[in-house]
Order: C-alpha cells, then sequence, then structure tokens
C-alpha cells in the first residue's frame, strides 16, 4: 500500500488478509447485493462505499456492475481497474441461481440489463438510502443515482477497495515521488457542466485568496487537475510553477467529461478511465485539496479518505 492515503494500489496482500478472515469459507448460501453504476465518479464511489457497508453488515455478496455508457464504451467495467476485498463478493451474476428472488421486482429476470439514467424515472427502481432495511429476497439491486450516505470514517472502505490497473499504480506513485504529494496541496479546477454560469476569472480570484492564506507566497506546493482547457489557461498564466497534471480528461465544453458520447470523443472511454483516476489518487496522496466547484467529488472524497 502507500503510506500517503488511506487505500491500497495493490491486490496481493488484501487477497491473503481475505483467506485468512475466512470469507471464502462463508459465502455460501448467501445473499447477493448488485450494485448498478450512473453518474460520474465521484458519485457513484459514494454509492459504492454505502453498498459496501450494507453489504459488510449484512453478510451479502456483492457485484458491481458498471456497464452503463457513462463509465463503459468498448467492455470496460469496475473491474478492469478495481477489485473488492474483505468483503464478499460474487465473481459473476450468472452465478446467482435462476430461481432466485429480487428486489426491486423491476430487475426480475433483467439482471445483467445495463443500467441508464433514464431508467432512474420509472417507479421502484430505485431504492434509495440502504441503512438497516431487511430484505427478503435473494437479490438486492441498488442504481447508484440519488441518494447515499456521507461517512466521515472511511477505514472500513479502504479495507475493501483495491487498485488493480498498474497502469494507474505506476503513474500515481511516479507523481507521488516526483511531485512530493504528501506535502502538496492539490487543485481541482472543476469546470465543464460545473462552471456553465460563473466567470471563471472571479472564481479563480476566490482561489487566489485561499492560496495566499495557505502559504502561496512562503514555500507551499500546488499541483492541479482539471477537465478544463479554459481554467489550465488561467492556472498556468498565473501559477507558471505549479503544474497541472491531467494529461488526457481536460476536454472543456458545457457537458461533463464522463458524460461524452462514444462517437463525439477522439479518445477512448479507457484512456479517460485511467486519467480520471490517476487524477483522484493524486489528490487523495495530497495533503490537502481546495476546488474552484464546492460540491466537487474529487475534493470531497479526499477529505473522507482519511
Amino acid at each position: 500500500g502507500l503510506s500517503s492515503a488511506n487505500f491500497t494500489l495493490s491486490s496481493t496482500s488484501a487477497f491473503t488478509r481475505s483467506h485468512k478472515s475466512g470469507f471464502f469459507l462463508i459465502i455460501i448460501n448467501m445473499k447477493y447485493l448488485i450494485v448498478k453504476g450512473s453518474a460520474g465518479f465521484g458519485d457513484r464511489l459514494q454509492c459504492l462505499k454505502m453498498c459496501v457497508r450494507f453489504a459488510l453488515d449484512n453478510n451479502l455478496q456483492v457485484f458491481v456492475d458498471w456497464s452503463d455508457p457513462i463509465w463503459s464504451h468498448n467492455g470496460e467495467s469496475f473491474y478492469t481497474y478495481f477489485n473488492l476485498v474483505n468483503v464478499p463478493v460474487l465473481k459473476s451474476i450468472d452465478d446467482i441461481p435462476e430461481d432466485a428472488t429480487v428486489y426491486p421486482s423491476f430487475w426480475q429476470g433483467k439482471l445483467k440489463t445495463t443500467f441508464t439514467e433514464d431508467m432512474g424515472l420509472i417507479p421502484g427502481v430505485h431504492i434509495g438510502f440502504l441503512n438497516n432495511q431487511q430484505f427478503t429476497e435473494d437479490v438486492v439491486v441498488h442504481c447508484s443515482i440519488g441518494e447515499r450516505w456521507i461517512y466521515r470514517d472511511s477505514d472500513f472502505f479502504g479495507d475493501v477497495l483495491r487498485v488493480i490497473d498498474h497502469r494507474i499504480i505506476r503513474k500515481v506513485r511516479e507523481r507521488q515521488q516526483r511531485h512530493d504529494l504528501k506535502n502538496t496541496t492539490g487543485i481541482h479546477l472543476r469546470g465543464t457542466d460545473r462552471a456553465n454560469r460563473i466567470n471563471k476569472d472571479h472564481r479563480m480570484c476566490a482561489l487566489n485568496i485561499r492560496l495566499m492564506n495557505m502559504g502561496l507566497l512562503n514555500g507551499t506546493k500546488f499541483v492541479a487537475v482539471s477537465d478544463d482547457p479554459e481554467y489550465i489557461t488561467i492556472w498556468k498564466a498565473r501559477y507558471p510553477a505549479f503544474p497541472v497534471l491531467t494529461e488526457a480528461g481536460n476536454l472543456g465544453g458545457n457537458q461533463g467529461v464522463h458524460l461524452r458520447s462514444k462517437e463525439s470523443l477522439t479518445v477512448s472511454k479507457d484512456t479517460l478511465n485511467v486519467d480520471l483516476l490517476v487524477d483522484f489518487f493524486t489528490l487523495a496522496s495530497c495533503r490537502s485539496v481546495l476546488s474552484t466547484s464546492k460540491d466537487s467529488r474529487f475534493a470531497l472524497k479526499k477529505r473522507f479518505f482519511k
């Protein structure tokens, strides 16, 4: 693992702990929780955290289905980049018995159906918060939209989530060393759909005040990531000594980069996924994080990754 944040970029030791804990010995006749993906990475990660907590509390086998078009264009899935350990897991939806009962009933016979955001408008599809519910059905399907709990103590999730994609591991470790991230403040210049109705120059002026208060003139180090070329131009002009690290996802426009259709992109969804995950764990490796957007999930998740 990496000492600068409570997440792990390796699955080897996690497998050993999971094996020693006995999870592989107790998964017979257990019920199932399928987590359908939706929205951007920060949103779906918050929902996944809630689902993991519920699965741990109720001894459920988890399968994460991020086959939705926001995350996947050519077969990319949650398991392309991540794994879950120290929690009972389901290797495939095909392993669920055909006669298993399902909640919500909308998903009966459709467990492998890809979730799309318009399905969220269908009554009964989304079950909202997971807390102390007792489901009698064999399979519970949760769609990562709407309500989710925010956990101030994320240790349980840090013990479960593992990054397994070596491209991400290599790049994050490289940035940690090159930019001394554990002693650096990360800046999330969140633009596109979060900046359609704002004056970016004014927003950057407000950010500058915060940077000054954090020691901009007294040796404090900063790095930035961004999805917005206009923000990047302003940043580079004002702070040439502090790099913007994003490599592929700074596509700009009025629409979130994660919402771009396959036909509108000049890079693959896999390239964008790796880029955003490297940026996310870059911020998670930083001493602290600031953002131009108060609802930046990247910045928020960093705060709860300790």
